[in-house]
């Protein structure tokens, strides 16, 4: 039976150290045939078809049934902000045949439960399979143009304005939370199961405003289906070069940047691991995604799975410090 404690941020730290050290040499012998892979390996995303984890995730896949020489499926298990698809891979067998792709509520999600289907100790880093940028996207109908602007109706018309959320705990969720404390606006948040069913919401003028990422609002904002108010890294992005970074509008608090990432069962074969990793390496350096990412606004973060751990856990920082000053909890 799993522990029903909720983790603190040191434990998960030590968790990730401890994985990316040690964890996947465990096992090896027991677990992997020297001769991996030998079936299709299937990949689990915890969200709903259609959203950008599940989107770069097939695209990875693609490469990769290439280069292992064997299918490598998607297979998508949304709900519970991630928990169910998330903790199925944790209860995996570690045979280098059922891997997890996920985005940064990852290790977000343990803080915020009192019991997590997973913990962080369950996997190891794999890869970074891309970084990327958020976005505060606006229906058009809503009258506004700026940050500025959406404040001041937020605050003329409390009550009014909601935002689509992926869930209590999710990224997004954790944004618009810390939007509305650093504004001091209003704000009721609709949660959804992925971000396709929210984007739909948000087109249709049922939710006003979302924190989407670049990759899934990019097409919208394109064909001017939505408005783009700020993105969240710290410079301006180059695809939206009209469009202030918060850092620039004072609002330094909601600086962020996203990643999507690979991760194994722990006790899965070092020697599968190292090669999944040079595998999604290569495929991310290949022309063809190069100018896939370019033109979604994602970028490459060529990590090794001991600096992909490492990443994890400074990325882990600032979203502690908002639970802790939001008192945002789970369950």
């Amino acid at each position: 039976m799993r522990p029903t404690m909720r983790p603190t941020v040191r434990r998960i730290f030590l968790a990730l150290s401890l994985a990316a050290a040690s964890g996947t040499s465990v096992l090896s012998s027991a677990t992997v045939a020297a001769d991996w892979p030998q079936r299709p390996v299937h990949i689990i995303v915890p969200y709903p078809a259609g959203g950008s984890t599940d989107l770069v995730t097939r695209l990875i896949a693609q490469r990769l049934s290439q280069s292992l020489g064997q299918q490598v499926l998607v297979e998508n298990r949304p709900g519970g902000a991630t928990m169910i698809g998330t903790g199925a891979a944790a209860r995996a067998v570690p045979d280098g045949y059922t891997l997890l792709a996920t985005a940064n509520v990852f290790a977000v999600n343990v803080l915020l439960s009192k019991t997590p289907s997973y913990q962080v100790s369950d996997f190891t880093p794999i890869a970074a399979m891309a970084g990327y940028s958020y976005v505060l996207v606006v229906n058009p109908s809503l009258p506004v143009r700026t940050v500025t602007e959406l404040i001041a109706y937020a605050k003329q018309q409390p009550g009014k304005l909601n935002a689509a959320s992926l869930g209590a705990g999710g990224v997004t969720h954790l944004l618009t939370a810390r939007f509305e404390a650093l504004a001091g606006v209003p704000i009721t948040t609709i949660d959804y199961k992925g971000s396709a069913p929210a984007m739909t919401d948000l087109l249709g003028g049922q939710v006003q405003m979302y924190f989407d990422t670049l990759i899934t609002s990019m097409p919208n904002l394109r064909a001017d289906r939505l408005r783009a108010l700020a993105v969240s890294t710290p410079e301006r992005s180059d695809l939206l070069p009209a469009v202030p970074s918060f850092r620039e509008l004072g609002l330094s608090g909601m600086t962020q940047r996203g990643w999507l990432g690979l991760f194994a069962p722990v006790g899965t074969a070092t020697a599968v691991i190292d090669r999944l990793n040079r595998d999604v390496r290569a495929a991310v350096q290949t022309e063809d995604l190069r100018t896939r990412y370019l033109a979604d606004g994602m970028f490459e973060l060529p990590f090794t799975p001991q600096e992909f751990a490492s990443f994890i856990k400074d990325d882990l920082k600032p979203w502690a410090s908002t639970l802790r000053e939001l008192n945002l909890k789970l369950d």
